[in-house]
């Protein structure tokens, strides 16, 4: 996808032919010497920006650091700065910033560094606990639900990182944040509904909902919500359904699929609640609607959903049953 002017020479093309492409647009500069054919700029700003990661390592042999890692270790970024690519200089003083490169100083120990598509870069913890220090609060935590679930790092590695950094500024704040992380929570839409929910006096959201009929069988899995309550909630987002595709399938399967699901929950008894990216201007808004579903299973006559349910218990690392409906309650 990328190559260098250097290599457009050895494979038989000249100056002005490269540049009549970047006139004509069918080609972009990235840095420095370092081209892409236009067309695969056509994505997501997080893969634009990884691309940028890439091109400006090809230039540097300093390894990648902060977001620019994440963007490697492909983990979300959402609301991240992402203005600059972050590398690491092996020195004492004086962090750098040039022509949209910023240049760390510091030292990494060898077991903090991999090497992710060719690149050198921060371990997928360490990476973490660098984006937690500098980055916004859903950046920071999205990034570690995601590492989390996709399993390419666990608590444990997380806390070692973090007593790596402890005397670095925005520690305290690191340690604040990722004591945060889920790794139940499979989409950055997700871990913003979970902190919306958490952040105010509701009770504790759940996440990864099996919900399972009176017979026993597994109906689906919600993307969380309070099923003592019988209250479920899914997040709604054009990510969401890109990310649920299976070969073969069109968006169009995956919401006929999604909404099958969604009706089996209610036909149990469940209330369902729907979080778009609109809710996302008003979180308390969306604690509201929350609350009255809530208050509404105080109220005299109010059955439980039929059938059970179980939760991720992601200590124990194993679903764990409830224990208030038994099954043909």
């Amino acid at each position: 996808m990328l190559y260098t002017r250097a290599q457009a020479m050895a494979a038989g093309s000249t100056d002005d032919e490269l540049r009549s492409l970047l006139r004509s647009g069918s080609r972009t500069r990235l840095v420095k010497g370092v081209y892409v054919d236009s067309a695969d700029l056509e994505t997501w700003e997080e893969e634009r920006y990884r691309l940028r990661v890439l091109a400006t390592a090809m230039r540097s042999d300093l390894a990648m650091t902060h977001v620019s890692a994440a963007a490697l270790h492909r983990l979300p970024l959402p609301g991240a700065d992402l203005s600059e690519v972050h590398m690491m200089q092996i020195r004492y003083g004086g962090n750098r910033h040039r022509a949209h490169r910023h240049v760390h100083s510091g030292f990494l120990p060898a077991e903090s560094l991999v090497t992710v598509d060719g690149v050198r870069a921060t371990t997928v913890a360490r990476t973490l606990a660098d984006i937690a220090k500098t980055q916004p609060r859903l950046a920071a935590i999205a990034a570690a639900d995601s590492a989390l679930f996709q399993e390419l790092c666990t608590f444990e590695a997380i806390a070692d990182a973090l007593r790596d950094i402890r005397r670095h500024r925005g520690a305290p704040r690191a340690r604040q944040l990722l004591a945060l992380a889920d790794g139940r929570a499979e989409s950055p839409g997700e871990t913003w509904t979970r902190l919306a929910l958490n952040d105010g006096d509701l009770p504790r959201t759940e996440l990864q909902i099996d919900v399972f009929d009176e017979r026993g069988i597994c109906v689906g899995t919600a993307d969380g919500g309070y099923p003592e309550f019988g209250l479920l909630w899914e997040y709604d987002g054009e990510a969401k359904y890109q990310r649920l595709l299976r070969p073969g399938q069109s968006t169009l399967d995956v919401v006929l699929k999604e909404k099958s699901r969604e009706s089996a929950f209610i036909e149990l008894g469940y209330t369902m609640i729907r979080v778009i990216n609109d809710d996302r201007r008003s979180p308390a808004q969306l604690r509201h609607r929350v609350r009255r579903a809530i208050d509404a299973t105080q109220r005299a006559g109010w059955l439980p959903p039929r059938g059970t349910w179980m939760v991720y218990d992601k200590t124990q690392r194993r679903r764990t049953p409830s224990e208030r409906w038994q099954l043909g309650a």
